[in-house]
C-alpha cells in the first residue's frame, strides 16, 4: 500500500519537475553575437499583410548598412543591403525591434527582432542615430 503511493507522488513528482525545466528552457532565447556586437543572429519578419512568420537569418553590420544573409529558402528573400530606419517602440521587454528598409528601395520594409540584453542593440542604436 505504501510502495503504491509512494511510487503515483513519484509519478507526479517526476512530470512536475519535467514541466517547471521546460518553461525554464523555453524562457531563454539562443542568439549568437560577436565580441564588438557587429555580426549576430536575428529574426526578420517582412512588413507585409501575407508574412507574418519570423526567420532567422546572420546579420552584419557595415558601415550604415545591415547586411542580411542566411540558408535556407526562405531566407533568400530577405538577403541583401537594409538600412536601419528607426527603433520601434513595442511593450516587449524581453526584445528590441528595429523597422529597415531594403537599400534603394522605400516601400520593402521589414521588421528585425533581436534580444533586449543581446550586444547588438547598442550597436543598432547608435546606427539608429548616426
Amino acid at each position: 500500500m505504501n510502495s503504491d503511493i509512494f511510487n503515483a507522488v513519484s509519478i507526479v513528482a517526476f512530470f512536475a519537475v519535467g514541466f517547471g525545466l521546460l518553461r525554464v528552457i523555453n524562457r531563454f532565447e539562443p542568439q549568437w553575437v560577436s565580441k564588438d556586437g557587429l555580426r549576430f543572429t536575428a529574426k526578420i519578419s517582412l512588413d507585409s499583410a501575407i508574412t507574418d512568420k519570423w526567420i532567422e537569418v546572420r546579420v552584419l553590420i557595415d558601415g550604415n548598412a545591415i547586411v542580411i544573409s542566411g540558408r535556407g529558402r526562405k531566407a533568400r528573400a530577405l538577403q541583401g543591403r537594409w538600412t536601419l530606419s528607426y527603433s520601434a517602440d513595442a511593450q516587449d521587454a524581453r526584445r528590441r525591434y528595429f523597422v529597415i528598409v531594403r537599400s534603394g528601395e522605400t516601400t520593402s520594409n521589414a521588421l528585425l527582432s533581436v534580444p533586449a540584453t543581446s550586444r547588438c542593440v547598442t550597436v543598432l542604436g547608435a546606427l539608429n542615430k548616426a
